[in-house]
């Protein structure tokens, strides 16, 4: 964590997510609480952002994919999270 970064409440954590259409919030990270399921940031994320639609669309921390239905906690996610979230990449194929 950064010396000038917030320390999150106890029970929460940090997050940021990153997209190609954006970063929310815009500056720094949502305090959130550490049960709420992934998928409630990611919905304001998307609204914010003006991503219309987000089917196939993946998150991951680390290279390691979410499941967006479960918890920060669910996910083993502590701290300051920023988790990249956007299509799945495809695989190679012809040109």
């Amino acid at each position: 964590m950064k010396p000038d970064q917030p320390v999150p409440k106890p029970h929460h954590l940090l997050v940021a997510i990153i997209t190609t259409a954006g970063t929310f919030p815009e500056t720094g990270f949502d305090e959130v609480p550490e049960n709420q399921p992934v998928k409630v940031e990611l919905d304001q994320a998307s609204k914010k952002l003006g991503i219309a639609n987000t089917n196939g669309w993946i998150a991951t921390v680390g290279g390691r994919e979410l499941n967006i239905s479960q918890s920060y906690v669910e996910n083993h996610l502590t701290g300051t999270v920023e988790i990249q979230w956007g299509p799945r990449e495809g695989g190679g194929g012809c040109r």
